[in-house]
Parts: C-alpha cells; sequence; structure tokens
C-alpha cells in the first residue's frame, strides 16, 4: 500500500497533465477551426470569383443581345445618342453588380479573420489558464508532501 505522500505526489502529477492536457486540447481545437474557418475564407472567395464571372457572361450576353435587337430590329444607327446612353447604363450597372460581389466578399472575409483571430485568442487564453492551474497543482501538492513527509497538517492542533 502506498503511503499517503506518495498519493499526493501521484496525484499531483495527474493534476498537472491533466491541466496541461487540456490547455493543448485548445489550442489543437482552435488550431482546427482556424483551418476550417481559412477553408470557407477560400471557398467565399472562389464563390466570388464564380459570380463576377457569371455577372460579366451575362453583360457580354446582354450586350449582344443589346446590339442585335437595338441596330437590326429597330434600325438604329450605333451613334445614336440614346442607344449608346443605355449601352453605357448597362456597362455601369454591370460594374456596379461587380464591385458589390467583390465588397460582400472583402467583409465576408474580414469578419473570419477576425474570428480566427478570437479563437487564437481564447486557446491562448487556455493554454495560459492551464499552465496556471499546473503550476498551482505543482505548489499545493508539493506542499501538501510536505507536510506528509514531516507529518505535520495545517489542521492538527497543538
Amino acid at each position: 500500500m502506498l503511503d499517503p505522500g506518495t498519493l499526493q505526489l501521484i496525484g499531483t502529477g495527474l493534476s498537472i497533465v491533466s491541466s496541461l492536457g487540456s490547455g493543448q486540447a485548445a489550442q489543437d481545437q482552435a488550431a482546427f477551426d482556424n483551418y476550417q474557418t481559412q477553408l470557407k475564407i477560400n471557398q467565399d472567395k472562389i464563390v466570388a470569383r464564380q459570380k463576377m464571372n457569371l455577372r460579366n457572361a451575362q453583360f457580354a450576353a446582354n450586350e449582344s443581345v443589346n446590339r442585335a435587337t437595338f441596330l437590326s430590329g429597330m434600325n438604329r444607327d450605333i451613334s445614336d445618342r440614346s442607344f449608346r446612353a443605355f449601352m453605357e447604363r448597362q456597362r455601369l450597372t454591370n460594374a456596379e453588380d461587380v464591385e458589390a460581389i467583390e465588397a460582400q466578399t472583402a467583409m465576408n472575409v474580414s469578419q473570419l479573420k477576425t474570428a480566427q483571430k478570437a479563437t487564437s485568442l481564447r486557446a491562448d487564453q487556455a493554454k495560459q489558464a492551464a499552465l496556471l492551474g499546473a503550476g498551482s497543482a505543482l505548489a499545493s501538492g508539493l506542499f501538501r508532501y510536505e507536510q506528509y513527509r514531516v507529518g505535520d497538517s495545517l489542521f492538527d492542533i497543538g
């Protein structure tokens, strides 16, 4: 059978290992979460690029249809001011749509990067708390061990 001092040392060791393990687990989880967030950022950028490409392709197709309609179907000349104004407005609308997609993507990416930083900060704080917990367990464990070793207790009267 183990004496109380040895049991105290074993308990202290387990407490330290447990505390350090929880800090490392928080770090590992944060790394995984940040990796997943980075995948989301990359995916959002790809989707945005696809949306911009689609919008530009739609513009090009619409421009061809509009030219055909105005120039051949309505017998308008390419120098017609209303035709040129209409086409310019279509170009501006397309540019605004593409800019809106870019701005929304930039905002989403910024929010996700902020979330990554917050996740890393929480993990760092958990690791710090684990180190402090391990240090506290070590100090109190050694104090109790020393009490068992010398046979003294704070609760002894006399």
